[in-house]
């Protein structure tokens, strides 16, 4: 499994969004799943939003690929200046809290999102964050 590097997106400033390093997750020739890294250090990113983000198709989930994918994003991380990247996630996504979990990250603490935020807005009153060792 490999990530390949699929672009890079620009920052929103509007919306508060930093820039991002986009990979495209690829098992066996195949494009499994996506994952990006969130180049900024704010305090939303760090308490709500997360430094990274991660998707596999339906067809693929289950095999491993999210946590690998972490992984691999690890030293790419570090590579961009990171001391520590904090991920979140929903406290009902039992997938995304298990990848976290096998990929060696730390759960840290629920966390109330703030009124106002997008998160807030799409329903997602509280948020699981995760550090994981880089």
């Amino acid at each position: 499994m490999e990530l390949r590097w699929t672009g890079r997106s620009a920052a929103d400033p509007v919306k508060g969004w930093v820039p991002t390093e986009d990979f495209a997750i690829v098992a066996a020739d195949v494009t499994v799943g996506a994952i990006v890294l969130r180049l900024g250090d704010t305090e939303s990113l760090r308490r709500y939003g997360g430094q990274v983000g991660y998707c596999v198709a339906p067809a693929h989930q289950r095999r491993g690929y999210a946590t690998e994918a972490l992984r691999l994003l690890m030293p790419i991380a570090v590579t961009h200046g990171f001391a520590e990247l904090w991920v979140t996630c929903r406290p009902g996504n039992i997938a995304s809290r298990r990848v976290l979990e096998k990929a060696g990250a730390r759960f840290v603490e629920v966390v109330e999102t703030p009124a106002g935020s997008d998160l807030f807005a799409r329903g997602d009153r509280e948020m699981c964050r995760y550090l994981p060792e880089l």
